[in-house]
């Protein structure tokens, strides 16, 4: 980057100051949404896993009531199909023991498992007493214990119970799923189911309360981080208006005008202006100095020594360079081949140079064989491009075309620097090219 000593605000200092908050500010953002979409995630897991805890707990009492029902409608009537519905249940569709299983893999709560678990022992416990109320009833109706299912064949009544008439069997058997003690049971199993919800519902609301606090606070980062960034893109237009836009307008009417531009604004404006008003006063002078016949080369075309001079005194050095080129050989290829030939080589190495640089380079032959290029707008940075367009040059005169012999230039290289005067530049640029000679030409070296 071109160096500029104008003081004044940098605007591309600034912006890229503002370009870097507002990355900040977009990294942050982003992390905060991912959080607080983390956080509504939690907030439906745990609404998810309470909706599944009451499902299962729910199961285990419905399953616990159904059972409870077809006991009591066998006893009652004593049709077979509501004791296979029992044992179904019992057996086969386990409703009990599935939501105790899917309880125990969605929670870490031991109190509310163990509350539910505790439900399940009593509703296994109260089993007993309905399968001794279904054998008494088998009993009652005069059935063939045998056709029923083994548990109901194991079950032994009392001597008591087994003496008794069949109506008073019935009775019996009524008695055990219909008195106090069964509705305490039942009431004690649909307690603990109710245990294991409340605590559910306790760990879920403290979970959510949790869940939402914190969406709240990613809610307030996000709303202060859109804030910021609507502060900086505010203070950025701002300065940009200020220093860049006001200043560009103030010139266009000085432009017009035919003016100097005044010297105001940011640092890179600040810089445009100088340059601008360098070459304005340049222009001016050449205008009224130097004509084209005085200032540029009959054979060639380009600026000869006078404009060379010219440029060499109005030339801001501290952003440009002195590049000093010479032809190698070039006595062999003019005696060797004629002084036409020689001509038609300078025309070629005058054109080639000029092609090779900016519109705004000041492109001269100064000697027989020797050019120089003032390279303006450039600073030690270029060190590399400056070389590679010379390596450019050389390559394209040393195809030999148009009848030419092939051709190379030898090139030294000075970087104007504040405070040196156009003789320090120039002997540095002469001693690179000096150097560039003794080892043999065809190259370029930059001065130190």
């Amino acid at each position: 980057m071109l160096r500029d000593k104008t003081k004044g605000i940098s605007i591309q200092r600034i912006q890229l100051l503002m370009a870097l908050l507002l990355l900040v500010i977009s990294l942050l953002l982003l992390f905060t949404t991912f959080r607080t979409k983390m956080g509504y995630s939690r907030m439906r897991e745990y609404t998810g896993d309470y909706i599944l805890w009451q499902r299962d707990a729910d199961k285990l009492q419905m399953a616990s009531d159904y059972l409870t029902e077809q006991s009591r409608c066998f006893v009652e009537t004593g049709k077979r199909e509501y004791l296979d519905n029992y044992f179904k249940e019992a057996n086969v569709d386990r409703r009990r023991d599935q939501a105790l299983e899917s309880i125990r893999a969605i929670t870490d709560d031991n109190e509310a498992y163990a509350s539910l678990e505790t439900a399940m022992k009593e509703s296994v416990a109260l089993m007993d007493r309905e399968y001794y109320a279904m054998r008494m009833a088998v009993a009652a109706y005069g059935y063939d214990v045998n056709d029923y299912p083994e548990a109901i064949r194991k079950v032994e009544l009392s001597e008591e119970d087994a003496l008794l008439p069949r109506d008073k069997q019935a009775v019996r058997a009524r008695n055990m799923v219909f008195d106090d003690v069964y509705h305490m049971k039942k009431e004690s199993i649909s307690a603990h189911v109710q245990d294991c919800l409340d605590t559910l519902t306790r760990e879920v609301d403290a979970h959510q309360k949790a869940a939402t606090d914190a969406l709240d606070d990613m809610l307030f980062k996000e709303r202060t981080l859109i804030l910021i960034a609507i502060l900086a893109t505010l203070f950025t237009m701002l300065l940009t208006t200020l220093l860049v836009v006001s200043p560009l307008l103030r010139a266009v009417v000085y432009i017009r005008a035919d003016q100097p531009i005044p010297i105001k604004g940011s640092n890179e404006f600040r810089f445009l202006a100088k340059t601008y008003n360098l070459m304005y006063e340049a222009n001016q002078e050449k205008t009224e100095r130097l004509t084209y016949d005085a200032t540029h080369d009959q054979l060639t075309g380009i600026h000869n020594r006078s404009g060379y001079v010219f440029f060499l005194k109005n030339t801001n050095w501290e952003s440009s360079a002195l590049l000093l080129f010479d032809v190698d050989k070039f006595k062999h290829i003019n005696d060797g081949n004629g002084h036409e030939l020689g001509d038609r080589a300078l025309v070629k190495v005058a054109g080639t140079i000029l092609k090779s640089f900016r519109s705004q380079d000041h492109v001269c032959r100064i000697g027989g064989d020797e050019f120089a290029v003032i390279m303006v707008h450039t600073d030690p940075g270029h060190n590399a491009l400056v070389k590679q367009k010379v390596a450019h040059i050389n390559e394209v005169l040393g195809k030999g075309e148009d009848g030419l012999p092939p051709i190379s230039l030898s090139c030294g290289v000075a970087f104007g620097d504040e405070g040196q005067d156009t003789e320090e530049i120039f002997r540095r640029a002469d001693a690179a090219l000096y150097a560039v000679k003794a080892a043999g030409g065809h190259g370029c070296r930059v001065g130190e």
